[in-house]
């Protein structure tokens, strides 16, 4: 045979699929809507914004993961929920202290501490964060 339909658009399917099609448009008009306010003030020269959006991304993932149908998702929501605090206390760079030199370096082994914390998590568990 010469031509064939493809197995997505036969009439078994049609309507499943383009049902598919229209909520992966309006799901992707959300997301945009939705991300408006983080990507806005975006720099490529400043790490602080890319902390911002992988802050925000973690939360969203951990409400998702958090009523998820995967052995170990609250475990999973909360190991998001760690690492999205961390990311903001990073960013935050608030001293508690009056700044002195031992302060700040205090502060910046605190950061880095905190910093190769959060990536053995994600590198450690990134790849079962589904649902």
């Amino acid at each position: 045979m010469i031509f064939r339909i493809p197995y997505r658009w036969l009439p078994s399917t049609f309507f499943a699929n383009v049902y598919s099609m229209w909520h992966d448009i309006c799901h992707g008009i959300a997301n945009v809507i939705r991300w408006i306010p983080v990507i806005w003030f975006d720099e490529d020269y400043d790490w602080s914004p890319l902390a911002e959006i992988m802050e925000w991304k973690l939360r969203r993932m951990s409400k998702v993961l958090y009523n998820g149908h995967h052995v170990g998702s609250n475990k999973d929501a909360k190991r998001t929920l760690i690492c999205a605090e961390i990311l903001k206390r990073i960013r935050e760079d608030k001293p508690i202290e009056p700044i002195t030199r031992i302060s700040v370096e205090r502060d910046m082994a605190r950061k880095k501490e905190w910093g190769e914390l959060m990536g053995k998590i994600i590198g450690k568990h990134l790849r079962g964060w589904w649902d």
